[in-house]
This record gives structure tokens, sequence and C-alpha cells, in this order.
């Protein structure tokens, strides 16, 4: 039984890993600004991690959304 319930680690782990990824390229940082940070919570409560994918995603939506506001005024 338990075995089925962590099952779901390892889509939680790639889906909240790629927003991070996609955050830093600057592909729409305010809307995915959260998924990286819920999923990290909910990591975090139920399968004791997650503390890693909320601080990158934290700091790789903030690093991309400036380097966005950064391109734009500087080169367009």
């Amino acid at each position: 039984m338990e075995e089925k319930q962590k099952s779901g680690k390892g889509i939680l782990l790639t889906i909240g890993w790629l927003t991070v990824a996609l955050l830093t390229l600057n592909l729409m940082p305010p809307l995915l600004l959260f998924i990286p940070i819920a999923i990290g919570v909910v990591l975090k409560r139920d399968y004791q991690g997650g503390s890693a994918l909320i601080i990158c995603g934290s700091i790789s939506g903030i690093v991309g959304w400036l380097l966005g506001m950064f391109v734009i005024h500087n080169f367009l």
C-alpha cells in the first residue's frame, strides 16, 4: 500500500524541476512561479523532501523575471 502512495513522487519531481528549468529560460515567470513552490511544499509535507525545489524555484523565477526585464529594456 505504501508503495502505491509514493509512486507519484517521480511525477511531482519531474514536473517541479521542469518548471524550474522553464523559469530559468524566462518562459512566463509570473505564471509558472507558483508551480515549483507548490510542488515543493507537497513533496516536503508528504515525502520528506522538496526544500531544494522551493528554493531553486523561487530563485529561478525571480532571476528569469529580472532577466526578461533587462533584455526588454536594453535590447528592444
